[in-house]
């Protein structure tokens, strides 16, 4: 017996719904039942993505770290990927997307772009407060001379995967997952990036002296 999924459904509402059925299916002796197929890999790809993001996260926070000789600026910039994925996330709730491998990869891509907007706004307020900028004047020059390049960015990325997350073009709808994770989520990175790193790194350096963090921090 086979069967093809429809559009109502998703494959993951299906196999939770068999799996609750099958729960109470009293199998006879020498009988087992296991997952196999589509399902299968996609669980498989689901648990390598997982294992890749965090991987990168850790690589990323690693090399930071040995760059700034501090865990402070690391900190701050890595505390907006969590803020920039809830953007990818109501895009799911709202287009009724389920959790896909595509999905998957646009949010490692996501938190590569976030991670670099947020390296360049938090460097330009290191400069400016080595400058000897009070903290609330750095922290607008920054936004000043740092809003042109992050919404270029920001922009090109999300004008260009456009035409693909509205499944323009023949296997387009197969990758359309990646492309809304990465608008959506870039869209609200912007408002993180230019609120929310500021009012981090402000917390994080309470107490601390301007100019660059020493390994002492």
């Amino acid at each position: 017996m086979t069967a093809s999924l429809t559009e109502e459904r998703t494959l993951g509402e299906i196999q939770a719904d068999l799996a609750a059925r099958l729960a109470r299916f009293d199998l006879p002796d020498g009988y087992h039942i296991y997952d196999a197929g589509v399902f299968r890999e996609l669980e498989k790809g689901r648990r390598t993505s997982q294992t890749l993001l965090g991987l990168a996260l850790f690589l990323v926070f690693v090399v930071m770290a040995v760059q700034y000789e501090s865990l402070r600026n690391p900190l701050v910039i890595l505390l907006g990927v969590p803020f920039a994925a809830t953007g990818a996330a109501w895009a799911l709730a709202v287009l009724e997307t389920p959790l896909s491998m595509p999905v998957w990869l646009g949010l490692i891509m996501l938190a590569g772009i976030v991670v670099n907007n947020a390296i360049v706004f938090v460097e330009y307020i290191e400069i400016a407060r080595e400058r000897g900028r009070g903290f609330a004047e750095a922290v607008a020059e920054a936004g000043a001379q740092r809003l042109r390049p992050i919404l270029m960015t920001t922009l090109t990325t999300v004008v260009g995967l456009l035409p693909l997350s509205l499944g323009l073009g023949q296997g387009s709808e197969m990758l359309a997952p990646l492309a809304q994770t990465m608008i959506w989520g870039l869209s609200y990175s912007l408002a993180v990036t230019l609120l929310l790193i500021p009012v981090l790194y402000h917390w994080l350096h309470r107490g601390a002296r301007p100019g660059r963090a020493t390994a002492a921090d």
